[in-house]
């Protein structure tokens, strides 16, 4: 069963990196030509950011599932404020870009319900 998780996992992270690949091509394309960055560039710079400062949070408060908790809202709201700071340096989504948006949010509501799938199976065979 562990075997057949970790492989899922893999294929998930890889069909995520070809979908990814050609948004973040554009992405970069886009901010050469213009010097601006897309709407929702420092939220997201942002939540990443929380994310990451909140693992450790969360292993410092010993229950490291908080600690994202805490961290992500912590960073929108970094996101937002820098969203709102840099508004001059930000240039409207394409059409390309907002189909690749569609595309990843597709592609993590997928994951999310194969990942509670998982979860069930893991739980319900013990």
């Amino acid at each position: 069963m562990f075997p057949i998780i970790l492989v899922t996992i893999f294929l998930l992270i890889m069909i995520g990196a070809v979908i990814a690949w050609p948004a973040i091509k554009l992405k970069n394309e886009l901010y050469k030509k213009t010097g601006k960055h897309p709407e929702g560039h420092y939220v997201g710079l942002g939540m990443g950011l929380g994310l990451a400062l909140g693992m450790p949070l969360g292993i410092a408060m010993d229950n490291i599932a908080l600690g994202p908790g805490f961290g992500l809202p912590i960073g929108l709201a970094i996101g937002t404020a820098l969203e709102k700071k840099y508004r001059h340096k930000l240039r409207k989504l394409t059409k390309e870009e907002i189909r690749y948006q569609k595309r990843a949010i597709l592609f993590a509501i997928v994951s999310l319900v194969l990942g509670v799938f998982a979860a069930l199976t893991i739980i319900l065979l013990r």
